[in-house]
């Protein structure tokens, strides 16, 4: 057991490296994420020391007073009643921060009170005589581990039940069990210490899991933002393109054309859906591929960057005729929704033509 305690105290993250860094907004959630976790587990904790309740009359009918019996299992089933009451009723209050962060201190509370009244089972027993039944410790030892698993997200509800329940014990064994019985009390407090530990290293697991999980959340809402911008900034960059009179290609890095702006169907004559797939060979005249390519590799050392094009002839198919276009060439492959080189540019006045570069 001590090694596997100091083994658990080794892998509990310090509550400096747990809160270093936390603006107050987190560290409100932070309390309110774990008095969620302990509102969750109470119906649990509360059904337990109901049902233990019952399980320990029944076993102890026949060697303890009834009246003694029936007063303590009374209290116990009666406290149970008045803490469902409680949870019911903070439960319809909803899930708020300060809704939530009450729940936990009154929960804290009516802990302490059950651990109590299972701690009074210890003098119960010992004046009946059955302080060497084997029943009182396994069943408060159940309910302190019970304790944990109900309420390991608040280290203070643990506490709050372990001491009373088990100190009880601890001080019977010590002073009536004989020569054995401060061994006993010891490996009872031993046990307490370790629970004790246990709750604290599951309270610091689940702050670590509630402060992963909320940066994680602020992540995602900045890479959502970013891509609504990225998306906005598209649809604009779309319309401006569209609604303009120049020539807009999108050339992918293989160098097919992935986006044709409606002017093309006026310079080139061809629909833009008819140019989807072409490649600079296709498009671009064959004297001009040695410039163009030329510029294309100096646009891909220089993102972002415009490079002029003077004089470059083009066409939307070979069916069409090549049209002098100026423009400019821009590398914008890691700009999301375009990832590619893009052409942007117009017809050269009337006396510029393609003569020269006439189709082959």
């Amino acid at each position: 057991m001590i090694a596997e305690l100091q083994t658990a105290i080794s892998k509990v993250p310090s509550r400096k490296a747990r809160l270093q860094g936390l603006t107050r907004v987190e560290a409100i959630k932070l309390k309110v994420e774990r008095a969620a976790l302990l509102f969750r587990g109470a119906p649990v904790a509360i059904g337990i020391s109901a049902i233990n309740a019952c399980v320990t009359t029944a076993i102890a009918w026949s060697d303890i007073e009834r009246s003694v019996l029936f007063t303590w299992a009374g209290a116990v089933l009666i406290l149970s009643a008045i803490r469902a009451a409680i949870w019911l009723r903070f439960r319809l209050g909803g899930t708020s921060g300060r809704n939530m962060s009450r729940f936990a201190n009154v929960h804290v509370f009516f802990m302490a009170l059950n651990g109590a009244l299972w701690g009074s089972l210890a003098p119960i027993f010992v004046v009946h005589g059955l302080i060497g039944h084997a029943f009182l410790p396994f069943v408060i030892a159940g309910m302190a581990a019970a304790s944990v698993v109900s309420a390991g997200a608040s280290w203070r509800a643990v506490i709050a039940f372990n001491i009373p329940a088990l100190t009880p014990l601890a001080v019977v064994y010590a002073l009536t069990a004989g020569t054995d019985g401060l061994a006993i009390a010891g490996v009872v407090l031993l046990y307490g210490v370790a629970t004790a530990y246990l709750a604290l290293t599951m309270q610091r697991m689940v702050d670590r899991s509630i402060l992963l999980h909320t940066k994680n959340t602020n992540l995602f809402s900045a890479l959502q933002r970013q891509v609504d911008e990225a998306h906005h900034a598209e649809l604009r960059y779309r319309s401006l393109v569209e609604s303009s009179q120049d020539v807009t290609l999108i050339f992918s890095p293989e160098g097919r054309v992935v986006y044709a702006s409606p002017s093309v169907e006026k310079v080139f004559g061809a629909p833009p859906d008819l140019m989807i797939g072409l490649t600079t060979k296709d498009v671009v005249h064959p004297d001009d591929m040695p410039v163009f390519r030329a510029v294309g590799e100096k646009a891909l050392s220089n993102l972002g960057e415009v490079m002029a094009l003077s004089h470059v002839c083009m066409r939307g198919s070979e069916a069409n005729e090549y049209a002098v276009l100026s423009g400019r060439l821009t590398n914008m492959l890691y700009v999301p929704g375009v990832e590619g080189f893009v052409f942007s540019g117009g017809l050269l006045e009337d006396g510029d033509t393609c003569v020269v570069h006439a189709a082959q």
